[in-house]
């Protein structure tokens, strides 16, 4: 009787892939929270992914998903190298999660023809600062105003019902943000 790959998945590799990945990542995930690193790439992670604007996680996967692509190249097959990328892929989130947080800040841009409003709604609600800048539609001419915050990812869902209360034209764009550095929080 031959032993499985896994005693949970089986032999089946994407199971293997994607668990593989969420046990290797929670265990690099907390080494780097914590000061430590696994291998050499990681220590390369903490020190250059900040640097260049990107996580830690992806800066890794960046880093594998090269090298799994010279070994298709070398071994003349595809399917290990693809799985061993879904592994990596799976490792980078559980990465950036442990790493990075759970509660990861949001930054919403908000094109609207009534900032006062929605700022002094979304200031009630959430207690936080904003900046507004002027704007013009390209295609309509119209002037418009862009306010930029910072809120949590638990608030925008609640941030795109004021939002849109106040006016149901308004565009919202949202982004995750790696860093937030302020010397007044209300600013």
């Amino acid at each position: 009787m031959s032993a499985s790959p896994s005693p949970l998945a089986g032999s089946d590799l994407l199971l293997c892939a994607l668990f593989g990945g969420l046990i290797s990542g929670t265990g690099s995930g907390l080494a780097i929270r914590f000061g430590g690193a696994m291998d050499g790439i990681e220590v390369m992670a903490v020190i250059f992914a900040k640097r260049l604007g990107i996580s830690v996680g992806t800066f890794v996967m960046i880093y594998n998903v090269l090298l799994y692509i010279v070994c298709g190249i070398v071994m003349n097959s595809w399917i290990l190298p693809l799985y061993s990328i879904v592994t990596y892929a799976a490792a980078l989130k559980t990465v950036d999660f442990i790493v990075e947080g759970f509660d990861r800040s949001k930054a919403a841009m908000i094109i609207t023809a009534v900032p006062e409003e929605v700022c002094a709604e979304l200031s009630a609600v959430f207690g936080c600062g904003m900046t507004t800048m002027a704007g013009q539609g390209y295609y309509s001419g119209t002037d418009k105003t862009v306010v930029y915050v910072v809120i949590n990812r638990y608030q925008v869902s609640k941030l795109r019902e004021i939002v849109h209360r106040k006016d149901a034209a308004a565009y919202i764009t949202i982004t995750e943000v790696a860093d937030v550095f302020s010397a007044n929080q209300n600013a």
